[in-house]
């Protein structure tokens, strides 16, 4: 409520009998209004379904793309780029942590996605996985079921709230004096409500654009971080670098020690990634074991800088990892400074993902940059 219509309120203790009409339609809006809100909230209304019908749209996109790489006698790299994309997108919609927290099949079915995708990435052309496919779909249907149940009962707390509010709208005029004093009370209600209510907005929001396991950012904020940036780039006079960094042989570190040391493992990464990053920047995790960051401000010697940091002080966290030469877990880093030119948020990907892929392909453990990755 702003502080006009607060102030309305109190003319209209004075002016009794427009108050009259006026606590009327107050008292139809204010008791409607916790039921629409209810109803169109994106954190527990009709738009929650929205989530998992776009991660079920991208999974069920991988199926005819991995039938052209089984059937292809050669390999095709951009096909399998586009099923792995379409695999990670599944994966970032569906890895909401209030789907976590109320749907015991998220968690299996996520693994699953990542099990898929893992098979893809290899190269493997295997039978086709029933099994997995059908426990993800059953997933699906099963939030989606929940989902609607959700959606069923806040139209009919709405519609039973709708016909409440006619009976009020019917109720005989009392004291003007009354019906004043009710005006302000109400009013008075309505801005505490609209006040929580854009605090349980804002807190959902930051819930959206955070990754569950590691308190980053997840993909989804960072493709509207990527979508901002280059709708302000080349105009904007600022410097901004984008690292991209993978954690090395990470499946296999799963494969030894468990997911569940793999999850600490990632947490201790992100947490030790985040003391070292200068403001402004942003950490994102890209799904998996991959993370980005977004730099702003910076010039292209320190953000080297920042890798290099970045690849020391994971390494220096000691985390056992018998698959790497080291015999600790360390990280390979991609760095990339933009030009003044046009972009797409997915060319910035493209960029920076290819220099992450010449410092794996040449021995992990480093960080190549636009410069460096040219001579290697």
């Amino acid at each position: 409520m702003t502080k006009p219509s607060r102030t309305l309120s109190i003319l209209g203790v004075g002016l009794l009998s427009i108050t009259v009409v006026v606590t009327l339609v107050l008292v139809n809006t204010v008791r409607f209004d916790g039921s629409l809100r209810a109803l169109f909230n994106r954190d527990h209304g009709i738009y929650d379904h929205a989530m998992v019908d776009r991660s079920k749209k991208y999974l069920l996109n991988v199926l005819p793309l991995i039938e052209t790489l089984n059937d292809a006698a050669e390999e095709n790299l951009a096909v399998r780029e586009e099923a792995l994309a379409q695999f990670d997108l599944a994966y970032a919609y569906l890895n909401v942590g209030r789907y976590l927290e109320r749907y015991e099949c998220v968690q299996p079915a996520l693994d699953d996605i990542l099990t898929l995708r893992d098979d893809v990435e290899k190269g493997a052309k295997r039978a086709f996985r029933y099994q997995i496919w059908a426990e993800i779909l059953t997933c699906y249907e099963d939030v989606g079921r929940s989902q609607d149940e959700l959606k069923a009962n806040l139209m009919e707390r709405a519609l039973i709230d709708s016909r409440a509010n006619q009976f009020w709208m019917n109720v005989g005029v009392i004291s003007v004096f009354a019906l004043a004093i009710m005006l302000w009370f109400l009013l008075e209600i309505q801005h505490r409500r609209g006040h929580k209510s854009e605090t349980e907005k804002e807190a959902w929001q930051s819930r959206a654009m955070t990754d569950h396991l590691t308190s980053t950012y997840n993909r989804m904020a960072l493709h509207e971080t990527l979508e901002l940036l280059v709708k302000q780039w080349p105009v904007a006079s600022e410097s901004v670098g984008l690292v991209f960094y993978d954690i090395d042989h990470f499946k296999q570190f799963n494969d030894s020690f468990g997911h569940v040391a793999g999850d600490e493992a990632l947490r201790q990464v992100a947490s030790t990634v985040n003391k070292l990053l200068p403001n402004p920047s942003n950490h994102y995790r890209f799904g998996g074991e991959e993370f980005f960051i977004v730099n702003r401000e910076t010039e292209h010697s320190e953000v080297v800088a920042l890798a290099d940091q970045i690849l020391s002080a994971v390494q220096n966290l000691n985390i056992e990892n018998p698959n790497s030469d080291t015999g600790v877990l360390t990280v390979s880093v991609g760095v990339y400074m933009l030009e003044q030119r046009d972009y797409t948020a997915e060319e910035l990907i493209m960029k920076v993902d290819e220099l992450l892929y010449i410092a794996k392909k040449h021995g992990r453990n480093r960080v190549v940059d636009e410069f460096t990755g040219q001579d290697i």
